[in-house]
């Protein structure tokens, strides 16, 4: 079994993030590419922002052994009306990768937000040439939906049904 969990953004979070929102090979997926400044961080997710509100909220996993944040979950762009919402999920460092956290996560974070909101539609917006993210989201249920325009980009929508 996976041991991992997620959590809700902490102070002690913000340098993880920090981080992670600075490395300059995921810019291409945010709205506002960085570089970012410790302070825009903080003033972005702490303290952490509800979705219903904010149209976002993140979350941070970690590892249940010893609580390390090895990546950050995002729910984006609820629509209450049909009862969707998009997701996201990074884990930058390689070594992380192939080793059931990101299965897990997704599966904790539909688990989360079905129980919370009621959700009836889960999408996820891909790059048509992230093989790897496709494979994850297809593992957990998803299908492929549609193309659509993205910051800039056409992506692979794909959804899951709940």
């Amino acid at each position: 079994m996976v041991k991992i969990y997620i959590s809700e953004i902490t102070r002690e979070d913000l340098p993880y993030i920090h981080w992670v929102e600075n490395l300059e090979e995921y810019w291409h997926i945010n709205e506002h590419p960085g570089p970012y400044k410790m302070k825009e961080i903080t003033d972005c997710f702490f303290p952490s922002r509800i979705y219903p509100l904010h149209k976002q909220q993140r979350w941070i996993i970690r590892k249940t052994e010893d609580n390390t944040a090895i990546g950050i979950l995002d729910a984006f762009n609820f629509n209450e009306a049909d009862k969707s919402i998009g997701i996201g999920i990074l884990i930058p460092n390689r070594k992380d990768h192939h080793q059931g956290f990101g299965k897990e996560a997704i599966r904790l974070l539909i688990k989360k937000l079905t129980f919370d909101q009621h959700i009836n539609k889960i999408f996820a917006l891909i790059d048509k040439d992230n093989v790897p993210s496709i494979w994850l989201f297809s593992k957990c249920g998803f299908d492929f939906s549609r193309e659509q325009m993205c910051i800039n980009r056409i992506v692979n929508r794909y959804e899951k049904l709940l």
